[in-house]
């Protein structure tokens, strides 16, 4: 299975200058963990994300929560192409400990993948067992 499969609801996007409040209400009204920060000029360029975690960072360290988005949000983003195969997402996610992963189409903004949305999905998690399994019984490197 392949991550552009996964990632087929449109992604939550914000720009880089709207307020960090602003962001925040985004997340609670949609119920999302993630937000993709995009180009103002270019809506499917990627500059940044916004997690949950990032608005709890600001708030615990008193960050005017009226400044920019852009002040908070992460940047480089850790993307994959749609084409990715699900087992090497979940690799990546779990490399990077992160929750959420930007998923590009030719480098342009395309989706989101979840933890949420792996679990969620029967598919992808026996296509996640048969990678573990796979991975087990290669030989050894020694």
């Amino acid at each position: 299975m392949k991550a552009g499969i996964i990632a087929r609801k449109p992604p939550v996007t914000a720009t880089p200058d709207m307020r960090i409040k602003d962001v925040a209400k985004i997340l609670a009204e949609k119920r999302i963990g993630l937000v993709v920060i995009v180009d103002k000029a270019q809506p499917d360029v990627v500059v940044g994300v916004v997690s949950e975690r990032d608005i709890v960072r600001a708030v615990a360290n008193n960050i005017d929560l009226n400044q920019p988005v852009k002040e908070i949000m992460t940047s480089p983003v850790i993307t994959v192409e749609g084409e990715e195969p699900i087992w090497n997402v979940a690799k990546i996610m779990r490399e990077h400990n992160i929750r959420h992963v930007v998923v590009t189409n030719k480098g342009r903004l395309y989706g989101v993948i979840s933890i949420r949305d792996m679990v969620a999905e029967e598919s992808v998690l026996k296509s996640l067992v048969e990678y573990g399994t796979q991975e087990e019984h290669r030989p050894s490197a020694d």
